[in-house]
């Protein structure tokens, strides 16, 4: 189990944010994260989640949520 990893995040308003995550596990497709974005946190669900064993590079891709 990969506990660091990074998450790109893409938000509402279309900007994006690369985030280095250490101690926590991988997030698995359709999981929803929380990230601190800007002194907030926002909840992110994964579209995407990647383990590289040959180059232990993990990465997930996901998209913010709009809570209404």
């Amino acid at each position: 189990m990969a506990y660091d990893h990074m998450v790109s995040l893409t938000r509402t308003d279309g900007s994006r944010r690369i985030f280095h995550v250490y101690g926590r596990p991988l997030p698995k497709r359709d999981e929803v994260i929380t990230l601190p974005v800007d002194g907030r946190l926002i909840k992110a669900r994964i579209l995407q989640s990647t383990h590289h064993t040959e180059t232990l590079a993990n990465e997930a891709v996901a998209i913010e949520t709009v809570q209404v």
